[in-house]
């Protein structure tokens, strides 16, 4: 079986390093051993597929955990929010990478009281978001929610976190990973 931990096509981002290379190479190894699976016809030789695709996810999961902590994504993420906000991101930093997940931390704070639609202050705070490349395209598969179920009122002064997840369908698109930009509600809805 091919180590994909040393494949030299891999795209070290500046923000998050080889991971989402890691990701794409063992997404399209596992993709092309679950085709070789679903086409055999031999019940032997599709057991030994299915063996070397476990062994296959093992790998991934091995060496991407080597990769994260021999290459700790420390880098604040760059970030566009939204204009004219109640809170404010101050930073976006990763908080903990594995296989099939890139958890990342948004550390805000409240500048007023946020308020639901009857004049209470809301107790749960979510931040919708996207990733763009270089060149300011969407990233596929990236639009997701962070959130902090505290059940805290968010009123003024309030520094608060919130967490949200990329799994292996948005990181393996992540090559050219540029910057985390906020998004509302409704371009969130249409995903």
């Amino acid at each position: 079986m091919n180590s994909c931990g040393n494949n030299a096509s891999s795209v070290d981002n500046e923000y998050l390093g080889k991971l989402p290379s890691l990701e794409k190479q063992y997404y399209n190894q596992m993709e092309e051993k679950e085709k070789e699976i679903k086409e055999c016809t031999d019940l032997e030789d599709s057991f030994t597929l299915s063996k070397e695709l476990k062994l296959l996810k093992d790998e991934k999961e091995n060496t991407i955990a080597e990769y994260v902590t021999a290459n700790p994504l420390t880098k604040s993420l760059p970030f566009q929010a939204l204009p004219e906000t109640q809170y404010t991101i101050k930073d976006i930093v990763v908080n903990k990478a594995s296989s099939g997940n890139l958890n990342i931390k948004f550390l805000v704070t409240i500048n007023e009281d946020i308020k639901n639609k009857y004049g209470g202050i809301v107790k749960n705070f979510f931040v919708y978001y996207k990733a763009k490349d270089s060149k300011g395209v969407d990233i596929p598969k990236t639009i997701t929610v962070a959130t902090n179920f505290k059940n805290q009122k968010m009123t003024a002064g309030l520094e608060y976190e919130v967490f949200g997840t990329w799994q292996n369908k948005s990181t393996k698109n992540m090559e050219d990973f540029a910057k985390v930009v906020e998004i509302d509600r409704a371009e969130y809805d249409k995903k």
